[in-house]
């Protein structure tokens, strides 16, 4: 399917669920080239998704930009941000700001999939308050040739 698509439909089971959720939504894809809808890529997009809109209930930002040959999907929100210990343990199991067990695992896995995928998840706090979460990966890991 082109792109646009495959996020267009992502967003739009995310926003079914998450219906009070102002979400802001664009993507700069250029010519919108096909690629297979990738189920794990999905899962984790959702994730991230879902982790925004528990730190920022009412608003939560998702671009798609394709630069060259990599695809960068960016999630915004605006909550607290990571602290400190969250951004340094970035990326390992069980790093939670939730008390509750089995928690912590959504970026964990994000990151591992997104190895596979030869690409990689950072996080930064925002000026002014909220983080982003950005996803990158060569668009050939998701491209048909």
């Amino acid at each position: 399917m082109p792109l646009h698509q495959f996020l267009d439909a992502i967003v739009d089971e995310w926003r079914a669920v998450h219906p009070s959720v102002d979400f802001d939504y664009t993507t700069r894809v250029g010519d919108d080239p096909q690629v297979v809808s990738d189920p794990a890529l999905k899962q984790v997009i959702a994730n991230v998704l879902d982790n925004a809109a528990e730190a920022s209930p009412h608003w939560v930002a998702f671009r798609g930009e394709r630069s060259d040959g990599t695809l960068a999907l960016i999630v915004r929100d605006r909550g607290p941000g990571f602290s400190r210990e969250r951004l340094a343990s970035f990326g390992k199991p069980y790093q939670s700001s939730k008390r509750e067990p089995g928690h912590g695992l959504g970026l964990f896995l994000a990151v591992n999939v997104m190895r596979k995928l030869g690409g990689g998840v950072s996080v930064v706090n925002c000026d002014g308050g909220g983080a982003e979460v950005t996803i990158s990966m060569p668009l050939s890991a998701i491209a048909l040739s």
